[in-house]
């Protein structure tokens, strides 16, 4: 085992309980709740697709926790994924939003986040 394939199974926990816990807060959640958050310019829409975005990265982050070395691809996948989703959250809070500081706020997070994933991500094995 890698000397970082501790810390990358510490954070893809860390990201499945997260991230079902956005899924909850977005997609589940009442729609009175998106506007105490500053999302209420949109209907909904979009806070609900990046719930469901949430619980797609949970439900890959769990099978990546049963061999990490093997399923590279999907840590791989989640960096960029999760870089492209900063790129979108912020330009969507500058294009349309313009006000509050929950979407700018989610962005930092999973910057930081995927920048973790970076950082710890284990070498691909060569077959």
């Amino acid at each position: 085992m890698p000397k970082n394939a501790a810390c990358i199974k510490y954070l893809l926990w860390i990201g499945m309980v997260v991230f079902l816990l956005w899924f909850l807060a977005f997609a589940i959640a009442p729609e009175r709740l998106l506007p105490a958050l500053g999302l209420s310019e949109n209907h909904g829409f979009i806070p609900r697709l990046y719930g469901i975005f949430q619980l797609s990265w949970a439900m890959l982050f769990f099978f990546a926790l049963k061999d990490v070395e093997k399923n590279i691809a999907i840590i791989n996948g989640a960096i960029i994924t999760g870089a492209l989703m900063v790129i979108f959250l912020v330009a969507y809070h500058v294009v349309k939003i313009k006000t509050g500081w929950f979407l700018l706020a989610s962005a930092a997070v999973l910057l930081i986040y995927t920048a973790l994933l970076y950082i710890c991500k284990p070498k691909a094995t060569r077959p």
